[in-house]
């Protein structure tokens, strides 16, 4: 089926329209070509989308991430967009996700070679194995979750499986996250959002680990699909 044009206006085409499974892999051929200017398109069996020209010329980096087993679920795109940079991702259904939760989302350092390095898993090993050769979130000395550089907004999955998320950082630029990784995980993520002590709107927490993970990752759980940025 075509795509319906939704929006037209002289800086934006928006088109948005029933795909097959196949566009994801087309999406990820595209983008080891770099055939596509803007934020990139793919879309997890509900929608293609296409952006404008308005930012042929400008700075993109992008990463296809993966599940454990190796199968592509998503797009995500890093573009200059004036003193920021434009974040697109687009997840399709997959078995790790939940319908109609949010999933953790993050760009990780993958810096130490000592973990492995860039996007590793074993379907068949535990699922806490999965990427951790992705290191720790991006961050600088002294950040905690919830303030860490790579620390994103996370994704809503509809009901069908899919989920588009489209947010302006200034955070950093697409430069500085090429050989990143990005990362979605399994559970949600509290932004560090639990507060600790005595006093009455406070918790207490059960164990030194539900502290540390929040300070950590947001306790948002196990990594299930990742992708290195790479530039064209």
């Amino acid at each position: 089926m075509w795509p319906r044009r939704v929006m037209a206006t002289p800086a934006v085409r928006l088109h948005i329209g029933l795909c097959s499974p196949r566009i994801l892999s087309r999406w990820e051929n595209a983008m080891k070509r770099w055939m596509v200017v803007g934020a990139a398109a793919v879309v997890g069996g509900a929608g293609l989308l296409v952006a404008d020209r308005a930012t042929a010329g400008s700075q993109q980096v992008g990463a296809v991430l993966r599940d454990p087993s190796g199968a592509a679920v998503g797009v995500v795109t890093f573009t200059r967009a004036g003193h920021g940079t434009r974040v697109t991702a687009l997840l399709r259904r997959n078995p790790y996700v939940a319908a109609g939760e949010f999933h953790g989302f993050h760009v990780h350092a993958n810096d130490d070679p000592a973990n492995g390095t860039g996007c590793v898993a074993d379907p068949e090993a535990p699922a806490s194995t999965w990427f951790v050769s992705a290191d720790g979130h991006l961050a600088s000395p002294g950040q905690s979750h919830g303030d860490h550089t790579g620390d994103l907004p996370s994704p809503l999955v509809a009901r069908d499986g899919s989920a588009t998320l489209v947010f302006t950082t200034d955070r950093f630029t697409p430069a500085a996250v090429v050989g990143r990784a990005v990362v979605l995980h399994a559970g949600r993520d509290n932004f560090g959002n639990v507060p600790t002590g005595a006093a009455p709107d406070r918790y207490t927490p059960n164990s030194p680990v539900a502290s540390t993970k929040t300070a950590a990752t947001g306790n948002a759980g196990d990594r299930v699909a990742c992708g290195i940025v790479r530039t064209r």
